[in-house]
């Protein structure tokens, strides 16, 4: 019998790491430990802003600013993965979130507050493409499904659940810390992580690639200038600044593309290769990703609103509305990926579609009912939502990265984390802008009934959103098996 060469598949099961199982139990705990502190901080967010003095401005600053770091510094957070390694940026994020943990827990500023959550967010943006591009790199092509499915799922408890464990321990209150718990939470399960960190092994693309700085500076000032003006827009009653901010958020973002066109022409590595959008699948697919999270976080901001300054629930009442939302969530993310092995890309539609329905019917209950959003014709609602909202988003992470080169997975998962942070932020602030406009007065003398329209014409907006999404999808080829 001749020598059999091996194969491409047989030498790639020959590299895989055996212990990539245990991996993957370790890198998702940063992920679980960021989705629990960004819900559990909404749910505090009152008495934070009670017990430190602040306004509703600073308050707003709180969560804000967190999000809006984490999204400018995700890309080039990647591409620092590629080059000094994936395990050691990991290292770094990981440890800065838990020091800002115990810092902002230990702080009696919301001034000191709003810098310490601004830090999270970076330390935040190192951990979420390390992550990505390890699940991407580490595990056989068959394996991609069931890891990717694990991901959303973990992202679905959180949102679930973060609520929900927020409002246990605002309510113990232990030793009389009380919003201090929830940052004090986040300290113990960091150092677990820590000290699971040697079970991973350290990965990188291309060493000898150099960090594209001006780019960075000029999209990270572009997105900054993009997004603070609108969160603070409707406040400040649109200044002539804000309207400044906003063209030359414009202008840094054409010099951005300036600048990348032209390192690519002179051979130099930028810090994104444009030439990726020319990927039809990667393309239509980020389109999509655009459009379901500039929904779908417009829908719980509007509910959360609606379910306070409307109906006047408290955090413990709203977080009840958002548990079957999260199950849905939860559950769809789990079997995601059998789901679109078997029936391909239709999944994505009819997730995106199902998204988009369900908003429209939330508009019909409201007019026989805009009260009692805890009863059952509500929480099915809410749970077929999250159903819908499962389906879409989850197999969208694995087939959008499924495209990018395995050199360059660190600067794919930033960009893919870059637009959906920007795409919930710019959500929330021009979803807002509507709610206000629809409200016509201040929040303080606004009616139910006032609530109720402004609401409904918010949800219609939603409802759009998922629906062009829907159409972005129906781009794709019917079949797609990363």
């Amino acid at each position: 019998m001749g020598h059999q060469t091996p194969t491409a598949g047989e030498n790639r099961e020959q590299q895989v790491d055996p212990r990539r199982w245990y991996a993957l139990a370790v890198i998702l705990l940063p992920i679980l430990l960021n989705s629990l502190n960004t819900y559990m901080i909404q749910v505090a967010l009152p008495l934070i802003q009670h017990s430190l003095h602040a306004s509703f401005s600073d308050a707003q600053l709180i969560v804000t600013c967190f999000s809006l770091s984490l999204a400018v510094a995700l890309v080039v957070s990647g591409k620092l993965g590629d080059i000094y390694g994936r395990k050691r940026l990991l290292l770094v994020g990981v440890s800065g979130f838990t020091l800002m943990a115990l810092l902002g827990g230990l702080t009696a500023s919301s001034a000191l507050l709003i810098v310490i959550r601004l830090v999270q967010g970076l330390a935040a943006a190192l951990i979420q493409p390390q992550v990505l591009s390890m699940m991407q790199l580490q595990f056989l092509p068959r394996e991609k499904g069931l890891v990717f499915s694990i991901y959303g799922a973990l992202l679905g408890f959180g949102f679930a659940f973060a609520p929900t464990l927020g409002g246990m321990l605002l309510h113990w209150n232990v030793i009389e810390l009380g919003w201090r718990t929830i940052f004090f939470f986040n300290v113990p399960f960091g150092m677990l992580i820590l000290l699971c960190m040697p079970l991973l092994p350290e990965s990188s693309g291309e060493r000898t690639q150099k960090v594209d700085w001006t780019g960075t500076a000029f999209l990270m000032s572009g997105l900054f200038m993009l997004v603070y003006p609108l969160s603070e827009g409707q406040k400040q009653g649109w200044p002539d600044w804000i309207w400044g901010c906003l063209a030359l958020s414009l202008l840094l973002l054409l010099a951005f593309v300036a600048v990348e066109v032209a390192k690519q022409k002179r051979k130099r590595v930028p810090l994104i290769d444009l030439a990726i959008f020319k990927q039809r699948l990667f393309g239509v697919g980020m389109a999509a990703v655009i459009l379901i999270y500039l929904s779908t976080f417009s829908f719980y901001f509007i509910l959360t609103y609606y379910l306070q300054f409307g109906l006047h629930f408290d955090a413990q009442a709203t977080s009840l509305a958002f548990l079957p939302l999260g199950g849905g969530f939860f559950l769809t993310s789990l079997i995601s990926s059998r789901v679109v092995d078997r029936w391909g890309m239709s999944v994505l539609r009819i997730g995106a579609l199902v998204t988009g329905i369900c908003c429209f019917v939330f508009c019909f209950f409201l007019q026989m009912d805009a009260v009692h959003l805890l009863r059952m014709p509500f929480i099915a609602l809410f749970f077929v939502h999250g159903l819908g909202v499962g389906l879409v988003t989850t197999p969208l992470t694995r087939v959008v990265l499924s495209t990018v080169p395995a050199k360059d997975a660190g600067t794919g998962s930033g960009l893919f984390n870059t637009v959906m942070y920007m795409a919930n932020s710019l959500g929330v602030a021009l979803i807002g802008i509507l709610f206000s406009a629809a409200l016509g007065q201040s929040m303080a003398s606004a009616v139910l009934s006032d609530y109720a329209r402004a609401f409904s014409t918010s949800l219609t907006a939603c409802g759009s959103l998922a629906l062009a999404a829907f159409g972005c999808l129906c781009f794709l080829p019917n079949r797609h098996n990363p």
